[in-house]
């Protein structure tokens, strides 16, 4: 019985992790490049010539299921608090995350720096448009204290 339980497993293990490859090829294996640049370029035009936050957000939630928007948001809190220093022991405690994705994330920080610093200061820009625009000053001349008023402004309301 142990030599053919250990001939199964020796023989059957990468035959298992040659299945599982097979299976995403299988699953992907009718997407050509071309066909997936294309989509992919069709999104990213039509985020350019959004308008505004609440075209973009009815883009993302059409395109985007919500588990797909959790863990991209996900993704973008690790990277904050990486960039903040904070400890992987941290981030996994705080944000109820594995180890793989926080490395996932690093390296990701480490290959292409500019995107996220790029999502930060759009954010930025964002937020101080939102700043000016959504709360005015009222009272007369005569009011030495003014009133501030909200405009109804929201952050998706921000044009380009």
């Amino acid at each position: 019985m142990p030599s053919g339980v250990s001939l199964f497993l020796t023989v059957d293990f990468p035959v298992l992790q040659c299945t599982g490859v097979r299976k995403i090829m299988r699953r992907y294996g009718f997407l050509t490049k071309d066909s997936v640049y294309g989509a992919l370029n069709k999104l990213r035009s039509a985020f350019l010539a959004a308008k505004d936050g609440s075209e973009v957000e009815e883009i993302i939630k059409a395109v985007l299921t919500f588990d797909e928007r959790m863990k991209i948001g996900r993704r973008l809190q690790i990277a904050q608090l990486l960039n903040q220093g904070i400890s992987y022991e941290e981030i996994k405690e705080q944000l109820k995350v594995g180890f793989t994705t926080i490395n996932f994330v690093e390296r990701s920080l480490r290959d292409h720096p500019d995107a996220y610093e790029l999502i930060n200061r759009r954010e930025d820009k964002v937020e101080q448009e939102y700043k000016a625009g959504a709360y005015r000053r009222t009272g007369g001349s005569t009011l030495v204290f003014k009133r501030s008023e909200y405009t109804g402004l929201k952050r998706k309301d921000i044009h380009r």
